[in-house]
């Protein structure tokens, strides 16, 4: 199983996020390390499934005009066989389970809300027996969605540095 990403990973994946057609030469000029090293690192990253470079499009561009979230339970014993039959769906852009009041989390865009309704109401009780209740959040406005990773690793790191001392401190 592939360990954690050490600083240096997450700062080459960071300037990845930013630019995915960035060359492994301007990479290691800006983070002041060989060209080798960033090659080295981005082939084992992505050997080991950890990251993919690829295009993220405008959703709006694309034609979404609806995007919901939407909480699904179901009948116990049934979450796992739900999330197969969720994760089939191209419209269905994230599928998750959840501890708490609902069985699982889905994120889904639509071409309109009639599309939106219908998927609701009528295909997935159709595809999905075992659903009990579902409650959809259709989005007003998308205040924030980054597919970047640079704030996520400084706050990690943050955390980390903010660990340090307590670390010393516990194993002196």
């Amino acid at each position: 199983m592939p360990g954690p990403l050490d600083k240096l990973d997450r700062r080459i994946v960071a300037a990845l996020a930013r630019d995915g057609r960035r060359t492994f030469r301007d990479i290691a000029r800006e983070l002041d390390i060989s060209e080798g090293t960033v090659r080295f690192r981005v082939t084992r990253l992505q050997e080991e499934g950890l990251i993919r470079v690829t295009a993220v499009g405008s959703p709006l561009a694309l034609g979404v005009e609806v995007y919901a979230m939407i909480l699904i339970r179901v009948k116990p014993g049934h979450v796992k066989e739900a999330g197969t039959i969720l994760s089939s769906y191209p419209n269905v852009r994230f599928v998750g389970s959840a501890f708490g009041s609902v069985d699982l989390f889905i994120q889904t865009l639509h071409r309109d809300t009639r599309d939106l309704h219908r998927f609701v109401s009528e295909e997935l009780p159709q595809r999905i027996p075992a659903i009990t209740s579902i409650e959809t959040c259709q989005l007003a406005e998308v205040l924030k969605s980054t597919w970047t990773w640079g704030d996520w690793f400084e706050y990690l790191d943050g955390a980390d540095a903010a660990r340090e001392p307590l670390q010393e401190a516990a194993e002196a």
